[in-house]
């Protein structure tokens, strides 16, 4: 077990490289690839999208936070994960012909049978990779993530260069769970073999019904940009949209999960040991913000560029989409960790109401919007007013647990502002001589310079204003070091 600052270290790192494969992944595949492939895949996945949250049933999620684990609950998990899995495996694969036949497009049936293959795989990963974060063993976590990671950007890399289409992703995919599942047993302690049984199932069901009704109007919503996209706008509007998104989940969903893989499970910890998790949860949410703001802004004002850089000029379409998904992006910062706070502290049914809620509401909103106003953009903005909405109600959520901590969780969130304000004013000023209606991106060393700029100004702002992220170690400790390099210099 290591420490929570650790934790953190070796999460980002590993979510960094994450990123860094994934960004690799996309650059490479939109070359090989035509936008209609990768259309396909994405409404593969959006078709896959309630069987794939519900292949857990949130026994992970029950396996971290519960406060007295036995072993007849790891061998409950793991016979509930493999029923769940292998039913879920026989729909997908026996109702792919339909889905193809939905959408008119006879070459998903194979990739959404590939796919499906992950369901037999997930149950070995499932239970493994949860206990190894109930124990915070992120050293070990790291290592198998990465090596999965690896294996599954060249797999797909490879077969897309070899001409196999929206099957290389899928089968990429599946490589990568492979190896995770194998390298997940291999690195616990015991390496014992779990044997599935029941005896538990109705705490775990109880849990996992909440857990997977939740996540399944989630999917629904999170998912309706591919599947109405894909039906009334075509598939080549869903891959504009999709990478426009992609843009904004660079730190939605791929930063902000090294966050969220710590916070759960440190915020179940600190309430098995009767402390205070929502002080930490505000910490969390102050630092994280301290990062998110300036980078949407930052990508936002150099739109064009990020997206000629990472997928190539034929998508300047999705140009004027990422903004609209970066202000989303930077609401979603606020509430990203209410739930798992939530959850971790045992209000699951909370948080299962304020979804059931919102995500209806979000699929409707993007639908009606790609119904009425036939546009990608119309659908950016339905979603970017459905995350306006979600603001609100998390935080009503947030109040009925811990009603004293929201006024110091939305006062805290000053100083992030103030910084995202101040670190943003070079760009600014560089994209307002550059002009607004620009069609040729900027050069490089002008970017380059200009961010080079907004980070010291970034870090010079965080020591002015007092942000809490100035007082942390880690941060003394890489700006000491700067510090000492120049001097050095001169």
């Amino acid at each position: 077990m290591v420490s929570l600052r650790s934790a953190f270290f070796l999460s980002l790192l590993e979510r960094s490289a994450l990123v860094a494969l994934s960004l690799g992944s996309s650059v490479i595949l939109a070359r090989l690839l035509k936008p209609e492939e990768i259309g396909i895949y994405s409404v593969s996945l959006a078709v896959l999208a309630v069987a794939q949250v519900l292949r857990d049933f949130g026994v992970g999620n029950f396996l971290i936070q519960e406060s007295d684990l036995t072993e007849a609950h790891i061998n409950t998990a793991y016979g509930v994960s493999l029923i769940v899995g292998i039913v879920l495996f026989l729909l997908v694969w026996l109702l792919a012909p339909y889905a193809a036949d939905f959408y008119s497009e006879a070459a998903m049936v194979e990739t959404i049978r590939i796919s499906s293959l992950n369901f037999i795989l997930l149950p070995f990963c499932t239970i493994s990779l949860a206990l190894l974060r109930r124990d915070m063993s992120y050293d070990r976590l790291v290592s198998v993530n990465l090596a999965s990671a690896f294996g599954g950007f060249l797999v797909s890399v490879g077969l897309a260069h070899l001409d196999c289409g929206p099957n290389s992703m899928a089968i990429g995919a599946v490589f990568g769970n492979v190896i995770t599942g194998l390298g997940a047993w291999l690195v616990r302690p015991d390496r014992e073999l779990i044997r599935p049984t029941l005896t538990e199932w109705r705490k775990i069901v109880n849990f996992g019904g909440q857990s997977s009704l939740a996540n399944v109007v989630t999917a629904i919503s999170m998912n309706a940009n591919d599947l109405v996209v894909g039906k009334v706008l075509g598939f080549h509007s869903v891959a504009i949209f999709s990478r426009a998104q992609g843009v904004m989940n660079i730190f939605h969903r791929d930063i902000l999960s090294a966050v969220r893989n710590v916070a759960f499970p440190a915020f179940a910890d600190f309430h098995r040991q009767g402390l205070a998790p929502e002080l930490t949860h505000a910490r969390f949410i102050v630092l994280l913000t301290a990062f998110a703001w300036p980078f949407y802004g930052l990508v936002s004002l150099y739109a064009l560029e990020v997206v000629r850089f990472m997928f190539g000029g034929q998508w300047d379409e999705a140009v004027s989409l990422v903004p609209i998904f970066c202000l989303a992006g930077a609401l979603f910062a606020v509430n990203s960790l209410i739930p798992q706070l939530l959850i971790a502290v045992g209000k699951i049914h909370i948080v299962t109401r304020a979804e059931v809620v919102l995500q209806p509401l979000r699929f409707f909103m993007i639908a009606a919007a790609a119904y009425f106003y036939r546009s990608v953009e119309a659908c950016a903005v339905a979603y970017l007013i459905s995350s306006m909405i979600a603001l609100p109600v998390f935080t009503w959520a947030l109040a009925r647990v811990f009603p004293a901590h929201v006024l110091d969780f939305i006062s805290g969130l000053l100083p992030s502002f103030l910084v995202a304000v101040v670190t943003l004013v070079p760009v600014s000023v560089h994209v307002y001589f550059s002009g607004f209606s620009r069609g040729v991106p900027i050069d490089f060393s002008e970017i380059l310079l200009a961010s080079g700029i907004s980070a010291a100004v970034w870090v010079f702002s965080l020591l002015w204003l007092n942000h809490p992220l100035s007082e942390e170690p880690m941060f003394l400790r890489v700006v000491t070091r700067f510090s000492l390099a120049g001097n050095r210099r001169f």
